[in-house]
């Protein structure tokens, strides 16, 4: 029974007490939409905002789920420790390190499995990678995302950010098959290397 009890965290907003993570669900989830400005009402005290909040994020869960949907019934890019997602403009940016985070927190992928998603941004593409199991595995044992990112944006442009257990970058669309073929490379050797 221990494990099912957590803190809940309550904070007084405009007069009202909210729960901090449903508060911050609703924010996100806006962010996520692109409905930035609904998040702001939110924050200023907007008396219908929350409701609109509401509704965006049945529609932003609906997103995850079309969007692991269509992982889960398209091909994919995998090698022995890693996995590549090109979602393409199947799914969309603003959820795709979303969409990396839940596939490395499932049993889908053995712990150490770096899992690379991909979607397009009009004429750019999101990249986002994570670690599968990082909470069960040695820091010692895994491979620095950040790294691996910033070498290949280095050699083929884009900006990259991030850290060991997380990182993405942002390239070029014209890079994509490039883009592919070096973090293949990359992941390949650095598989032969350990």
């Amino acid at each position: 029974m221990q494990e099912f009890i957590c803190n809940l965290f309550l904070v007084k907003f405009f007069n009202q007490i909210e729960d901090t993570r449903e508060l911050s669900a609703l924010i996100n989830a806006c962010s996520r939409m692109n409905k930035s400005n609904i998040a702001l009402l939110i924050c200023m005290g907007h008396k219908n905002a929350k409701k609109q909040a509401e509704n965006i994020y049945i529609q932003y869960k609906q997103s995850i789920i079309n969007a692991l949907n269509h992982v889960h019934s398209n091909p994919k890019i995998e090698g022995k420790k890693y996995i590549i997602v090109n979602a393409k403009d199947k799914i969309q940016d603003t959820i795709i390190g979303t969409i990396a985070s839940i596939l490395s927190m499932s049993a889908l992928y053995k712990e150490g499995t770096i899992i690379i998603t991909m979607a397009y941004n009009q004429d750019k593409i999101k990249v986002s990678s994570r670690i599968s199991g990082r909470g069960k595995i040695k820091e010692a044992d895994t491979r620095n995302l950040k790294e691996i990112m910033d070498e290949v944006t280095d050699l083929i442009g884009g900006e990259s950010g991030g850290h060991k257990f997380a990182a993405g970058c942002v390239i070029g669309k014209d890079k994509e098959e490039a883009f592919i073929e070096l973090i293949k490379k990359k992941l390949d050797l650095e598989e032969v290397k350990i």
